[in-house]
């Protein structure tokens, strides 16, 4: 993890962080420690929950409660953390990326002056980026009309089309 110095932080990220896995409660306990004395006591993390696995809404740190909200958002890559004092929005490298590629990247990122995006400083193009805004755009729209609904013909609970269809094979062809 590199952070931007406190009172020069320009861009839409104040730093990045390159965890090992995708185990986010395992992953923050060392970042909210180093973060701290940053933002203060740490209240709430906003994660990226199509980059993490599954995690609980809340974590014990210090004899302290944070509250985890995974959001489906179409900003990727990005780790909200929320103290007592302060805010910090860190770049998330994928943990499965090439190792020089991370290192490059945490220094961009936490440069002063810089201004790029997330998917500008992992690389990420335009096209891409839009192709991955559409699938998350779709998949809230899917969710929201009720996922995957089953249909009433197939929902029945006697089994009745089924059998019918072992009928029709154990016949043999016609």
């Amino acid at each position: 993890m590199r952070l931007k110095p406190a009172r020069r932080s320009a861009g839409p990220v104040q730093g990045a962080w390159w965890p090992r896995t995708d185990q986010l409660s395992v992953e923050l306990r060392p970042l909210l420690a180093a973060l701290a004395p940053r933002v203060g006591p740490v209240e709430r993390v906003i994660y990226d929950e199509n980059s993490w696995a599954p995690e609980s809404l809340r974590m014990d740190l210090d004899d302290r409660s944070i509250a985890l909200e995974g959001a489906r958002t179409t900003s990727t890559n990005q780790l909200s953390v929320i103290g007592c004092t302060g805010r910090l929005v860190l770049l998330v490298v994928p943990p499965y990326t090439d190792p020089n590629h991370a290192y490059a990247t945490v220094m961009a990122a936490s440069k002063p002056d810089d201004l790029s995006t997330p998917d500008e400083l992992l690389g990420i193009g335009p096209r891409e980026a839009r192709d991955r805004r559409f699938a998350i755009l779709a998949h809230q729209r899917w969710e929201s009309e009720g996922g995957a609904v089953r249909h009433p013909r197939n929902d029945r609970s006697d089994g009745e089309v089924y059998e019918s269809l072992e009928a029709r094979s154990a016949q043999g062809p016609q």
